[in-house]
Formats: structure tokens, sequence, C-alpha cells
């Protein structure tokens, strides 16, 4: 499924997203409802970078990721010459339909236009379905940058390199 990529347009859009990264992260175990609750804002994800939606046939938000400005107050793992993305969501019932897959192209895309030479992300290691996802779209683990997160587990750093000079 092609799902079409576009920034919120609206404040329903941005509830819809901020909602269905809740219903995600919340209800799946990877945060808690009051971590949640204080990270995901719109005022924080706007100041951060730029959310990208991916919508279903409806016009409904199905999946979500924060594409982060460079340098930004949210980046957490990337280097000199590297953009970053967190937060990639999709809603369960979108799953198996390349929407992810969409989104962190997006997110790919806009680093090359940005003269990026890689991309970067950390993941958590409850979510495998994510890794295999970007080892398919040429990211690898880069070990040797993982962080210890307060909450007990391990950050997962992924890497792709663009080839750019």
């Amino acid at each position: 499924m092609d799902a079409p990529i576009s920034s919120p347009r609206n404040d329903h859009e941005w509830e819809q997203a901020l909602g269905l990264l809740k219903q995600v992260y919340v209800g799946e175990g990877y945060t808690s409802s009051d971590r949640a609750e204080a990270f995901m804002r719109r005022a924080t994800f706007e100041e951060g970078g730029d959310l990208l939606l991916a919508h279903g046939a409806a016009g409904a938000v199905v999946g979500v990721v924060l594409h982060l400005h460079t340098n930004g107050p949210l980046g957490q793992v990337a280097r000199d010459g590297e953009a970053e993305f967190r937060m990639l969501a999709v809603a369960p019932e979108a799953r198996g339909k390349r929407i992810g897959e969409a989104l962190v192209r997006a997110c790919i895309e806009r680093a090359m236009n940005d003269g990026a030479r890689a991309v970067v992300l950390w993941s958590q290691p409850t979510m495998p379905a994510a890794h295999r996802l970007y080892e398919r779209l040429g990211f690898v683990r880069a070990p040797e940058r993982d962080q210890e997160d307060v909450r007990g587990f391990t950050r997962l750093v992924f890497r792709k390199s663009l080839g750019c000079s």
C-alpha cells in the first residue's frame, strides 16, 4: 500500500497522530502513560522535528514518525552529518501494508535532501518487527553507539549510510 505521507494539516490530525503514538507506545508496553503524557505533546514535537503522517484509505492517520531537526532538542544518537528519526508507530490494523516502510523512506529522503551522510535511530530491544524493517531498508546495527536507558534496557542504535560526501 502506498500511503500518502504529509505533515499534520490541522488540529484534528495532530490529535489523531498523538493518540496513535500513545495507543502504540503505551498500549504495547514500550513506555508508561505518565511518560507518554509528559513527552508526546504537540509543542515538544514541533520544537524538535517534523511529524510525518501516513493516511489510510479513509484519510485517517495510520502511521507516524518524527524526523528530527538537526542539532535539535530531541536528538539522542545523531552525530555531525547524520539525520535522526524517532517515534515510528503504525496502527495495528494497518500493519503489514508497508506503512512503516513508507514513513522511514520519507525520513531517508528528507535526510538526503538535507545533505546528511547517514540516518540514525535507536530502538528498544522489544521491537523486533521494527528492527527487521530497518535492516531490510539498509540500516545496520551500530552496537558501539548503544546507550543504557534509565528505564532499564539498552537503546539499540541503527545507522544507514546515504553515500553522500
